[in-house]
């Protein structure tokens, strides 16, 4: 099993402005059958969930696999 962070969006969020929904990113840790391993973290910003995939993938050595553009 090799791990992998993931960052994946924009998603709908449960938290609503003006009547429609925020757009969010997930970061986690996934096993070679993108399978999660532990928590799901969500971002309600682009550029935060890129901070946080970034030094997730740079603190722990492992890959980074993104599959999320900007809202």
């Amino acid at each position: 099993m090799n791990p992998i962070v993931r960052m994946t969006g924009p998603h709908p969020s449960r938290i609503q402005r003006g009547g429609f929904s925020l757009p969010a990113w997930h970061v986690s840790l996934t096993d070679d059958r993108q399978k999660q391993i532990g928590t799901v973290y969500r971002c309600l910003s682009y550029g935060r969930a890129m901070s946080l995939s970034c030094n997730m993938a740079r603190d722990r050595r492992l890959f980074l696999h993104m599959e999320a553009l900007p809202a």
